[in-house]
């Protein structure tokens, strides 16, 4: 007959069950359980002190069962109320790290910087991990605030995976001096989408994720 300890133990041991196959385990070891009540010897009933592990190990079982079902509804009120809290982000003044913009599976995006002076640069645009993907060289840049717009693929045309992507400049005067980047960047955030499953800002017309923020509620005019 199928033991009840080994039932048990692997409804509440393994690490790698989800909930359903926990809860089929339950379900087994009740019908064992009831089984064995059922079809044991009147004259030989099962030994009170097995009996009362068998109970017991029952009990850790529902218990478990309960403990999980209360995770997955905590889990799941933490990520609304995070999802609803960004909405308080609308409307705010706020520093974002123009060094890195979010791909998504279409279309382009673009990096907002400053330059203190006129030039060229050769530009790289990284993954998550550092590798370069994507590199341009001698691009004119101008004094002041720009953007570059990367098309989402790489130097062989290849699209890339969706991501967040930071870019890095070399820059220099026609001269050979360099030119100093300021990548961050100071807007107000006019949109949020909360469609996907990383909440997306919109600030200056760009789409950003939360992490891109240094400060919020700055003064645009310093």
């Amino acid at each position: 007959m199928t033991s009840i300890g080994s039932i048990a133990s692997q409804a509440v041991t393994s690490s790698s069950t989800d909930n359903n196959s926990l809860m089929q385990n339950y379900e087994t070891f009740l019908t064992v359980l009831t089984t064995q009540i059922q079809h044991q010897d009147p004259m030989d009933p099962m030994d009170s002190s097995q009996f009362t592990q068998q109970l017991v190990q029952f009990s850790s079982v529902e218990q478990q069962i309960k403990s999980n079902e209360q995770l997955e509804n905590l889990a799941s009120m933490m990520t609304s109320s995070n999802a609803l809290g960004v909405l308080n982000f609308v409307g705010t003044t706020v520093k974002v790290d123009g060094a890195q913009s979010y791909l998504n599976d279409y279309g382009s995006t673009s990096y907002s910087f400053t330059a203190d002076a006129d030039g060229t640069a050769n530009i790289s645009i990284r993954n998550s991990d550092g590798e370069v993907v994507y590199n341009a060289s001698n691009v004119s840049i101008s004094d002041g605030e720009q953007t570059f717009t990367w098309s989402g693929t790489d130097n062989s045309g290849n699209r890339m995976p969706k991501g967040t992507y930071r870019i890095t400049f070399d820059a220099e005067t026609a001269s050979g001096n360099e030119v100093n980047i300021e990548t961050d960047t100071v807007g107000i955030v006019t949109d949020v989408d909360l469609s996907s499953s990383v909440p997306m800002l919109t600030v200056n017309g760009q789409t950003i994720q939360t992490s891109q923020i240094k400060s919020v509620g700055i003064d645009t005019s310093s």
